[in-house]
């Protein structure tokens, strides 16, 4: 892959995606080129607020010219942005904007994207928007058939990855399948040794049930599910251990020793890496063709543009991507 800059979409554009976004660029000072795609206008209003030079860019290469400053392509909103307040009008730009970042990435203008929260419920009203999130629409965009993967990783090298993502707590039992938990478990693999250059990961797995199903007294799905797929990726060379009762699988202990969790439905994974870290804790997205990283809090409207919400889960995220970017430069042909 090329070296060349990352692409921000800023999500919600009454939530805090803009102001996270020029606090990122202040505080980053040109170290890792990145252009936002948006609506210059409306984002010059605001960025006199945050002290932060922007430029007009009409071609990503540009943004090489102007490291230290917000560089914008300009994508027009039809309704005027007001901070916290909602606009189903806007809905549609919100969408085409990230289908034009991955079309820049696909075309080789973009080395990958950053994204910043979306109301899904608004977009879901506005634009008739289909999809449960952000990964599975841009799942969709890069024409992915097979799985990918939501991994959430902090500063401290812990990960945790949902098995299923989001649909509700009710459905988890009927879509955690082989299928799907075998291919969540290579495509981590994989993305690790790629991504982070860990060659040789070791991962646990954790239970559905309470105390990992306690020999099938407490639920079964850990022995007609979870262990048939465990045994047979450790005979093909795989370092997994589990399933591991969730209620102790995230132990200090555990989190020096293992590279990856693998969760089994979304707030089992989530809630242990928001409680410990989470303002640096960083989305991640395997399995696409292209590098996708995102903070890990939502459009936080009641704040947006107030000068206080914090870009530190933003910045982790520009970090990440550059990082993966390096990363894939140097291992592609090793994994």
């Amino acid at each position: 892959m090329k070296d060349l800059p990352l692409v921000l979409t800023l999500g919600e554009p009454a939530g805090v995606g803009l102001e996270i976004s020029l606090k990122a660029c202040r505080e980053l000072k040109g170290t890792i080129p990145f252009f936002v795609i948006g609506d210059f206008e409306q984002i010059k209003h605001f960025s006199l607020k945050f002290g932060v030079q922007i430029t007009e860019i009409k071609d990503p290469s540009e943004t090489l010219n102007h490291k230290n400053n917000f560089c914008v392509l300009d994508h027009k909103f039809p309704e005027k942005i007001s901070p916290g307040r909602i606009s189903f009008k806007n809905s549609p730009s919100v969408i085409s904007a990230i289908r034009r970042a991955v079309n820049l990435i696909h075309q080789e203008k973009a080395s990958g994207l950053i994204t910043c929260p979306i109301n899904k419920w608004v977009l879901k009203r506005g634009a008739d928007f289909q999809f449960p999130g952000h990964t599975e629409f841009l799942a969709k965009l890069d024409n992915k058939s097979g799985n990918v993967v939501m991994m959430l990783a902090d500063n401290n090298s812990f990960r945790v990855i949902p098995t299923t993502i989001h649909i509700p707590l009710k459905h988890v039992p009927k879509m955690l399948t082989k299928e799907l938990l075998s291919s969540t478990l290579k495509t981590l693999v994989k993305g690790l040794k790629i991504d982070c250059g860990i060659f040789k990961p070791k991962i646990l797995v954790t239970g559905l049930n309470p105390h990992a199903g306690e020999n099938s007294t407490l639920g079964k799905e850990e022995q007609a599910t979870i262990v048939p797929v465990i045994d047979e990726l450790k005979r093909n060379g795989y370092s997994i251990t589990g399933p591991v009762s969730a209620d102790t699988a995230f132990t200090s202990q555990n989190r020096s020793l293992y590279d990856a969790f693998v969760c089994m439905y979304h707030d089992q994974a989530l809630i242990p890496i928001k409680t410990l870290n989470f303002y640096e804790s960083v989305n991640v997205t395997l399995g696409l063709s292209f590098i996708r990283t995102s903070p890990d809090h939502g459009t936080a409207l009641d704040i947006a543009t107030k000068n206080i919400a914090n870009p530190g889960s933003l910045i982790s995220a520009i970090v990440e991507a550059d990082k993966i970017k390096k990363n894939r430069l140097k291992n592609e042909n090793k994994a």
